[in-house]
C-alpha cells in the first residue's frame, strides 16, 4: 500500500505516525506547501494527561515533557470585573502547537516517512496522486478539494463575530473567559497558559463592535496594543503578540456531508473545522485519524475501509458540528445576555450546549472502538 497524505498537521500526522505503527511496511509520504519551520498557532487545548490519555496527541511523541505541557483544572469567567471560579470537571492541557507539530514531525520520520516541505499539490493534483492507493487530504480549512471531486466540494459558512488569535507572556493559570464593555460594544477573551512561558490570548467581538472601535483602520500592532489596554487588568503589563496569518477575520465553518470520494478522504479540519469555544479541535484530529487506522487496518480494501470510516467518523463530525455551532451561536448573542449577573451567565455559558448528545461521551465511545477497548 502507498499512501500520500497532503498537509503536516496534527491530523495528517498523527494518522501517517499511526498508520505506520500497525502497517510497517506500507509506504507513506507527507507532503506540505510551507517550510518546516513555518508552523502558525499559540497554544491549544487538549484533553487529560500524557501519556495516559488517548486522546491528548501528546500521549504520541516522546518525552511529551520537553514541551511543558500545563494542566488546567479551574474555570474563571469575568463579568463586570467580577470573577466566578468554578472547576472544569475535567483535566485539560494546554500546549504550543508549533512544538507539538513539530514534535509529531520528528515522530513521522523516525518511523521511516519522509515528510517534503515547500511541496503544494500542483495544477493537475490528481495526476500528481496517481502512483498512490490512497491520498488523504488533512490540509486544514485551506484546503481546495474541488480540485479533486464535486462529491468532496465543502460547505462553508462565516460566523457573524471577529476574532483574532494572540500570544502573551501573562500566564493564566485557569481557562478564562472574560467579558469586557468597551464604549457601544462588547470584547470577549478566551486565554490559558500552554508552556512555562506562553499563554494563548483569543479576542472576540461583533462586526458592529469592531467597525465602531475602528480595528479596521489600525495596523497589527496598533490593534494588538487597543486590545492589551482593554485587557489591561488581566494582562498586568503585558502586551498581546501578533503572528503573520493570524489577522482578525470571521471563524469559517468547513464541513462535509462525505468524507471520502474515491481514493481521497478528508480528515482534521480539511473535513469539519469547529469554533475555538468548545476546544475539542485537536481532540477530533486524534479521533477521527485513528478511526481512518483503524478502517485500514481491518477492511481488506480501501473501498470497503473508506465505507467504514465513512459511517463511523460523519457522525461524530456532524456532532462536533452541532456543538461548535451552538457554542459559536452562544458568543455571537453574547450581548443578550449582558444584563445577568456573573453567576446567571456562567451558568448560562455552561448549559449552552446541554440540549445536544454529550460530546465526551462520543469522543471516548469511538476512540475506544479504533483503539480496540
Amino acid at each position: 500500500m502507498k499512501i500520500l497524505v497532503v498537509g503536516a498537521g496534527p491530523a495528517g500526522l498523527m494518522f501517517a505516525s499511526q498508520m505506520k505503527k500497525h502497517k510497517p511496511d506500507w509506504h507513506i509520504d507527507v507532503i506540505e506547501k510551507n517550510t518546516k519551520e513555518e508552523v502558525v498557532g499559540w497554544g491549544v487545548v487538549l484533553p487529560g494527561r500524557p501519556p495516559h490519555h488517548p486522546a491528548n496527541p501528546l500521549s504520541y511523541i516522546n518525552d511529551s515533557e520537553k514541551l511543558h505541557p500545563q494542566f488546567l483544572e479551574e474555570f474563571k469567567l469575568v463579568h463586570r470585573n467580577e470573577p466566578n471560579l468554578t472547576s472544569t470537571g475535567v483535566t485539560l492541557c494546554g500546549a504550543g502547537r508549533q512544538g507539538l507539530v513539530q514534535a509529531l514531525r520528528e515522530k513521522c520520520e523516525s518511523v521511516g516517512i519522509k515528510i517534503y516541505y515547500e511541496s503544494p499539490l500542483g495544477t493537475d493534483p490528481k495526476s500528481q496522486c496517481e502512483e498512490y492507493d490512497l491520498v488523504v487530504l488533512s490540509n486544514g480549512v485551506n484546503q481546495k478539494t474541488t480540485h479533486f471531486s464535486e462529491v468532496l466540494t465543502p460547505q462553508v459558512e462565516y460566523g457573524n463575530n471577529k476574532y483574532i488569535w494572540y500570544g502573551t507572556k501573562q500566564l493564566f493559570n485557569q481557562m478564562n473567559l472574560v467579558f469586557r464593555t468597551h464604549g457601544k460594544g462588547i470584547f470577549i477573551a478566551h486565554s490559558y497558559k500552554y508552556s512555562n512561558e506562553m499563554s494563548t490570548f483569543i479576542v472576540e467581538c461583533s462586526e458592529e463592535t469592531f467597525a465602531s472601535s475602528r480595528l479596521d483602520q489600525m495596523s497589527d500592532e496598533q490593534s494588538a496594543a487597543y486590545m492589551a489596554d482593554i485587557f489591561q487588568t488581566e494582562l498586568e503589563g503585558h502586551g498581546l503578540i501578533g503572528q503573520p496569518g493570524l489577522g482578525w477575520r470571521n471563524f469559517m465553518t468547513l464541513s462535509h456531508e462525505k468524507s471520502y470520494d474515491g481514493k481521497f478522504v478528508l480528515i482534521g479540519d480539511a473535513l469539519q473545522s469547529g469554533h475555538f469555544s468548545i476546544g475539542h479541535g485537536t481532540t477530533m484530529a486524534v479521533v477521527v485519524s485513528q478511526l481512518l487506522v483503524k478502517a485500514l487496518s481491518t477492511d481488506s480494501t480501501v473501498s470497503a475501509a473508506l465505507e467504514n470510516f465513512d459511517s463511523r467518523a460523519m457522525p461524530l463530525v456532524k456532532l462536533f458540528k452541532d456543538h461548535a455551532n451552538s457554542s459559536r451561536r452562544w458568543f455571537e448573542t453574547a450581548a443578550d445576555r449582558m444584563h445577568l449577573d456573573t453567576a446567571e451567565l456562567t451558568q448560562s455559558f455552561e448549559e449552552r450546549r446541554k440540549a445536544l448528545p454529550d460530546m465526551q461521551e462520543a469522543l471516548v465511545r469511538n476512540l475506544g472502538y479504533a483503539l480496540g477497548r
